[in-house]
């Protein structure tokens, strides 16, 4: 039988093995690190930028962790160096814990699996060198579920409080940990009657009273938006559901994905161990959630993140199967990987037209007109908060009836323009129209704003 793709994956050295593992995560960490400096940023990154500047135990859309991580990179190396520090790190430290979850009695042996899956998975990538709540979710949901295995093992109170600490820090991270710790304690309802179990349940009540009484004090504001406010007023779309799959895709490979599926299903009948039950769970419940979801609204791709840790897992062991099974692996893992490089080079490149391309001359565009007065943008965070990054300059995102609420209803920003002259972008306008590139931003200019009032009659011309 021609064994050319399992061959491919071994390598029989183990000291070898081991050096190509560390080799591997180095560069990783540096060349994310260096993609996070050079390459422009996602829309939301910004707003993040946004949490770093006001520190607090919560903000209207996320838990802290993603401001804490910005902020800590930005203390550390400036705004430029620093932002997406920590994505590198934890994205880097994220590997590390899926290999040491791994278990296989020769996983060195097929180390190149491991690495094959990394560079192979379009999401593990992303969050590489991007800062965004899912970044720090999977790093702190694989450090869970590693203290969690350990804790199986054999029970005592630090491993107790360790778990604690680290399931707050999955829900600092996102509100879909409440869905990881969940399936979780579903795989194994046992823990309900270990007195361990609820050592590290009041650690971790004991770590999230800050964020807590952050909730209380601004009257609750992220569960009344995620809960109700975010699909309120939407009616069902039948391509919420038909689109879901499809979008599964982009998360954890168009190539891979089928050989995913597979692999934790026929590997969980093998695997019958609790920490293998705890992974089909998370795999399982976190696709049937969000599936279920998209009955009530759109499902962003990426809400499903976690169920990658589970899909590593079993699919480690499934391509080693067989030859068959490893042929299709390289093969499809190679051309993935080979597609994600083409994308992560594009986003160096300076003359494409992309979101990524072109944020600073857009922000230069709107500063040439506005110079030091504050600008005020009608219904998006996104613009007001990547218009401050890049300037340096005061601006807030003013929301119309129609728009939705999001962190400056609360940053102290409003506060400190009200009564200033204030360049107003509310698309509709006609007494200022700046060109950024091939965009055409409309607008006005008002004498003394307002926060609450968006309807102010237009001033003299500047």
């Amino acid at each position: 039988m021609d064994m050319k793709a399992l061959n491919f994956l071994t390598t029989r050295d183990a000291g070898w093995a081991r050096e190509k593992l560390r080799v591997f995560l180095l560069l990783w960490f540096v060349l994310s690190y260096v993609q996070g400096v050079f390459s422009g940023l996602n829309e939301d990154e910004p707003y993040y930028y946004m949490y770093a500047m006001f520190p607090a135990w919560g903000y209207f859309d996320h838990p802290p962790m993603v401001g804490m991580f910005a902020w800590a990179g930005i203390q550390m190396f400036g705004k430029v160096l620093g932002l997406r520090l920590f994505s590198a790190i934890s994205s880097t430290l994220f590997l590390y814990a899926v290999w040491k979850l791994i278990e296989h009695k020769d996983k060195y042996k097929y180390v190149n699996v491991f690495i094959l899956m990394a560079l192979s998975i379009p999401m593990v990538s992303v969050y590489g060198f991007m800062i965004v709540p899912d970044g720090p979710l999977l790093f702190f949901v694989s450090l869970f579920l590693l203290a969690y295995r350990w804790f199986l093992k054999s029970e005592n109170v630090l491993k107790a409080i360790l778990v604690g600490v680290l399931a707050v820090a999955v829900l600092y991270s996102k509100y879909h940990g409440v869905l990881v710790l969940l399936l979780v304690v579903a795989s194994n309802v046992k823990l309900l009657r270990d007195r361990y179990f609820y050592v590290a349940v009041l650690t971790a009540l004991v770590l999230l009273v800050p964020h807590i009484t952050w909730q209380v004090e601004h009257d609750f504001p992220s569960l009344s938006y995620h809960l109700y406010e975010r699909t309120a007023d939407k009616a069902y779309k039948f391509r919420y559901t038909w689109e879901y799959p499809l979008n599964q895709l982009a998360v954890f490979g168009p190539f891979l994905f089928p050989v995913m599926v597979l692999a934790v299903w026929k590997g969980g009948k093998k695997n019958p161990g609790r920490m293998a039950r705890a992974m089909r769970f998370l795999f399982w419940g976190f696709l049937a959630f969000f599936f279920l979801m998209t009955f009530k609204g759109h499902v962003e791709p990426h809400w499903t993140v976690v169920a990658i840790i589970p899909a590593m897992y079993f699919t480690f062991h499934y391509v080693l199967r067989s030859e068959r099974k490893a042929r299709y692996f390289v093969g499809a893992s190679l051309f993935s990987a080979f597609l994600i490089f083409v994308v992560r080079v594009a986003l160096f490149l300076p003359g494409l037209d992309t979101p990524y391309h072109h944020q600073k001359e857009w922000a230069g565009s709107i500063h040439d007109v506005a110079g030091d007065a504050p600008v005020v943008f009608r219904d998006s965070y996104q613009k007001a908060s990547m218009y401050t990054y890049y300037t340096n300059c005061p601006a807030i995102s003013a929301r119309s009836p129609q728009g939705r609420r999001n962190q400056y209803d609360i940053f102290p920003i409003k506060d400190y323009i009200r009564g200033q002259r204030v360049l107003y972008l509310d698309g509709e306008s006609d007494q200022v129209i700046i060109r950024a590139g091939k965009k055409e931003l409309c607008g006005r200019w008002i004498e003394h704003f307002e926060p609450d009032s968006l309807w102010a009659k237009p001033s003299v011309k500047r």
